[in-house]
This record gives structure tokens, C-alpha cells and sequence, in this order.
């Protein structure tokens, strides 16, 4: 009798579950606060080093970059351990990571972003988060996958709002100490209430299927992380400079980061209403719909020219953010099925991760080279034409497969 109120109380479908996503979702909250602090603080890390942006452009890239590989790594680890281990890695490394990157000169913030920030920290939470919480939820999991998919959005709101408090005050080295203080003794904590899925049964798992696959498992991989790739290099050119954009057209820094809040805001919501459209007309129609979103608000940037009109292409751009991400998730399990490998999200994310590492780059190498963002946000675009027509390519292959079974 007690040993099924335990099975009970922390089974699938339990209210344990609820409050496991919402701890998730926490941890991811907590660990993706490093990576916005160049995007607020852009300007003001630029000025310590010559006024090259591309310094903490770069810092941004080797962050993302890093938490892609942390990301298959921390996937791994969780796999063989627990979910909890690479959560009680990531609060001390972020712990340590907000006092190194700012220790000394621009060796410091590249090593502080990328090893302890990047590879040991933020890594830990997004993927490890939900490949477990999958098997937590039966009835409802499309609602518990949009719950950890937000989480990324909800850091990039909050973490912006807490920066532009702190950098007139305390300058931004301060501020990243502060961050790391805070948010790895909290992700230490919370870590220790996290549980391994029940479902999960070590060296019981069964074999994946290929058979309803449209291509050949690789060339599909290939294609899902090419891109995953281009989309991301194309939604973080504008939303790493936007603060630094909006200082451009003569408005205050501030404007900038409700644009961010605004893009951000606006991707929490359409990731849940896109998690339950991908339900009636399939994940990859969903992720198609998003690249063509994309496609209007890059060109929106390239016309704007004045608050109005930048809040509105900022509220456009946010609507794909993470639901365009979240689709790669869903097309990865919808073609695969349940028996679908944990580290081929990994891989996909890691090039996602990739994109947006490149995309927050070359923005500001870019800059630096035509001292203007329009080149910059007509690369941009670029990418995102290359998305379009990859997710265009696995639509085409996927309905005539489709069709041919009739």
C-alpha cells in the first residue's frame, strides 16, 4: 500500500510533475541570464575595449556555442546519472563563472562565457529539462513540452529588466557577479528536488524506429540541424543589437529593452498556441508557418523608423522565437516516434545554439565593418530564405511520402 502512494505521488501525470516543469522551468530561468547581459549591456562592455562591439558580440557567441556542446554533453550525463547531477554542476559553475568573466580582460569574459557560463552552466538546464520532463506526462505532455519551451523567453524577459536596473549603478562586471551569486546557489537548490523520469529504464530502452521516416535518418538530421542552424542565426542578429539598434535611431537604451521584452513576451504566448496548432496541422506545416513570420519581421527591421514601427516588427519577430525551436522538438518525436534517441535533440539544438552564437557575431562584425545594421539584417534575412526553403524541402518529401501510403 505505501510503495503505490509513492508510485502515486511522483508517477506520470502526478502533481509532482506539475511542480517538477515548473522547477525546470526555474532552472532554465536561472541559467540563460548570463547571455543577455551582452545584449543589454553591449554598448557598455564595448566602451572598456576600444568600442568594438564585436567584443561582446563575441562573448555572446562562444556563450551559445558552448551551451550547444554542454547541451549533448549534460544530455548525456543525465542520461547515464540523473537529471540532478548536471544541475549541481551548473550552480557552482555559475557560481564561479560570473566572478571569472569579469576578473580581467577580454581572455577573462571569452573563458567566463564559454566554459563555466556556457559549457558547465546554461547547458544544463534546457535539454536534460526536456528530455525528462517527456516522461513525466502522458495526457498533457504537448502543454508540459510549451511549459519548458518558454522558459528561454521568460529568462529573456526577466534577466534584461534586472540588468537595465543594475548597469547605471554598478556597471556591468558588478552585475554579472551579482548574477552569478544569485542564480547559482538558487539552481543548486532547486536542483535538489529535481527526479529522473519513471519511464526511465536503464538498458531497457527500445530500439529507435526508422521505418516512417521521409529520408534516410541522417540526411533528416542533416537537414532539421542545417535548419536549425539558419533560423537562429537570423532571429539573433536583431535581438542581440536591438538595445544598441535603438541607440542608433536616437531613442533611449530603455526602448530597446521593452522591445526585447516585447519580442520575448509575445514568444511565450505563441509558443503555446503554436504547441497546440502543431496538434491539427503537424509540426513541420507549424515550423514552415514560423520561417515565413520571420521572413516579414526581418524585412520590418530594415524599414524601421520610429518606436511605432519598431515595437511592431519587435512584436512580429517574437511570434516564431521559440516556437519555431520548439517545432524542431515536436517534428524530432513526431517522426521518430517515443523510442526517439535524447541526443538527437541535443544535436539539434546545439546547431540551433550555433545559429544564435553566429547570429549575435556577425551582427556585430558587421557593424563594425559598414558601421550600420542594414547589412547586417539583410544577411539576416539570408539565413532565414535558407531555413525557409530546407523546411520546405522536409514539407514536400514528407507530403509526397504521405500521399504515396494512400
Amino acid at each position: 500500500m505505501v510503495g503505490s502512494v509513492v508510485r502515486d505521488r511522483y508517477g506520470v501525470d502526478s502533481a509532482y510533475a506539475w511542480r517538477l516543469a515548473v522547477v525546470s522551468v526555474l532552472c532554465i530561468v536561472l541559467g540563460g541570464g548570463s547571455i543577455y547581459l551582452p545584449v543589454v549591456g553591449l554598448k557598455e562592455i564595448a566602451a572598456e575595449f576600444g568600442d568594438r562591439r564585436s567584443v561582446p558580440s563575441l562573448a555572446y557567441m562562444l556563450g551559445f556555442i558552448a551551451m550547444g556542446f554542454g547541451g549533448v554533453m549534460m544530455g548525456w550525463l543525465a542520461d547515464r546519472t540523473s537529471p540532478r547531477v548536471p544541475l549541481l554542476i551548473a550552480g557552482v559553475s555559475i557560481f564561479a563563472g560570473g566572478w571569472i568573466a569579469t576578473s580581467g580582460g577580454e581572455l577573462a569574459l571569452y573563458v567566463g562565457y564559454m566554459l563555466p557560463l556556457g559549457f558547465l552552466g546554461n547547458s544544463a538546464t534546457f535539454t536534460p529539462a526536456m528530455n525528462n520532463i517527456q516522461g513525466w506526462f502522458d495526457r498533457r505532455r504537448s502543454l508540459a513540452v510549451s511549459l519548458i519551451s518558454v522558459g528561454p523567453a521568460l529568462s529573456g524577459f526577466i534577466w534584461p529588466q534586472v540588468y537595465a536596473w543594475l548597469l547605471p549603478d554598478v556597471g556591468w562586471r558588478q552585475s554579472l557577479v551579482i548574477y552569478g551569486a544569485v542564480s547559482g546557489s538558487l539552481m543548486f537548490l532547486f536542483a535538489l528536488y529535481i527526479r529522473p523520469s519513471p519511464l526511465v529504464r536503464r538498458g531497457h530502452k527500445a530500439r529507435e524506429d526508422h521505418s516512417a521516416l521521409p529520408m534516410p535518418s541522417s540526411a533528416l538530421m542533416a537537414l532539421l540541424s542545417a535548419a536549425g542552424f539558419c533560423c537562429c542565426t537570423a532571429m539573433a542578429v536583431p535581438f542581440v543589437h536591438m538595445v544598441a539598434f535603438c541607440g542608433d535611431l536616437g531613442f533611449a537604451p530603455a526602448r530597446g529593452s521593452e522591445a526585447v521584452a516585447l519580442i520575448l513576451l509575445t514568444a511565450v504566448a505563441s509558443t503555446f498556441a503554436f504547441g497546440r496548432l502543431a496538434d491539427y496541422i503537424s509540426p513541420i506545416t507549424v515550423s514552415l508557418l514560423c520561417s515565413l513570420i520571420q521572413v516579414v519581421s526581418l524585412s520590418g527591421f530594415l524599414a524601421v523608423n520610429g518606436l511605432f514601427s519598431l515595437y511592431t516588427v519587435s512584436v512580429i519577430h517574437g511570434i516564431p522565437y521559440i516556437a519555431i525551436v520548439q517545432g524542431y522538438a515536436l517534428i524530432l518525436r513526431k517522426l521518430y516516434g517515443p523510442t526517439l534517441a535524447g541526443w538527437r535533440l541535443g544535436i539539434v539544438m546545439l546547431f540551433a545554439m550555433a545559429g544564435m552564437a553566429v547570429g549575435g557575431w556577425l551582427g556585430g562584425v558587421i557593424f563594425d565593418a559598414t558601421l550600420s545594421y542594414r547589412a547586417a539584417f539583410q544577411a539576416a534575412l539570408g539565413f532565414n530564405l535558407l531555413n525557409l526553403m530546407l523546411l520546405g524541402m522536409l514539407y514536400l518529401i514528407q507530403r509526397r511520402r504521405v500521399l504515396a501510403l494512400r
